[in-house]
């Protein structure tokens, strides 16, 4: 009997929720610089597409899992500026199912997902020479070094990719990043995920032992993947989020 799945599926939750609170920050943050350098239009033109992408995540992880869609907004700027709210998807599912019950960690954490796993591909499509296998060196931090102090070399600066990563800095990664209904619709999603983790663990002590390890492996790839392309988001944000803090503080805003 092996619980190494269970601690991987728990791992992967807890790294998505650590993330998960770090992206609420600085998306916030760089919204109040935007809307204090630009003003409710300025921000509503830049975040036409990031709304817009962050809602499309969560419904089609939500048609994925097989809920019931009752009303989608991808953008409403106009009743936004009244209750704060740029998009939503309502959704329900049949609290008897598992698969539907688990669905809901992963449509609450669909936008982050989807987000760095875009920027990750494109950056890689990009920079191909700039990144290593992180899954062969299993050196996260190390991958990250390699890549950024590649990426950033001057005959990369006017290429057409270089634009196309810009854009998705701009438009996309300050909406990777979880609202609290997000997080508190995503709980019982986690918990029941765990559920089915700690199951398999139970049983693996009558499943082949080989059947066992491609699971773990395959798990074990994905987590290290999906930890590096939370990374790379974050600093993409951060230095977006830089880059707008110094324009609202250049234009007398504040910080």
């Amino acid at each position: 009997m092996s619980f190494t799945v269970l601690f991987t599926v728990v791992e992967y939750i807890l790294i998505t929720y650590i993330f998960g609170l770090i992206y609420m920050f600085v998306g916030g943050k760089v919204s109040t610089y935007i809307q204090r350098s630009f003003g409710w239009t300025g921000y509503c033109i830049l975040g036409s597409i990031g709304v817009t992408f962050h809602e499309l995540a969560h419904l089609v992880t939500a048609v994925l899992f097989r809920h019931k869609i009752s009303e989608v907004r991808l953008f409403r700027p106009s009743q936004g500026r009244v209750d704060g709210t740029l998009g939503y998807v309502n959704h329900s599912w049949d609290k008897r199912s598992l698969y539907q019950r688990a669905g809901n960690f992963f449509i609450g954490t669909a936008p982050m997902f989807f987000g760095a796993g875009l920027l990750f591909i494109v950056l890689r499509a990009a920079y191909p020479s700039a990144f290593i296998d992180v899954v062969e060196t299993r050196e996260i931090f190390g991958s990250l070094e390699f890549a950024f102090s590649n990426m950033f070399k001057p005959e990369y600066f006017f290429s057409v990719w270089t634009f196309v990563v810009l854009l998705i800095t701009i438009f996309i990664c300050p909406y990777m990043d979880m609202s609290w209904v997000d997080v508190k619709g995503s709980v019982s999603g986690a918990i029941a995920l765990m559920l089915v983790a700690l199951v398999f663990s139970l049983a693996s002590a009558i499943i082949p032992s080989n059947i066992v390890m491609q699971i773990q492996s395959t798990l074990d790839t994905f987590v290290t993947y999906y930890t590096y392309a939370l990374i790379l988001g974050l600093i993409m944000s951060v230095i977006l989020t830089i880059c707008f803090g110094l324009m609202s503080l250049i234009r007398g805003k504040g910080i």
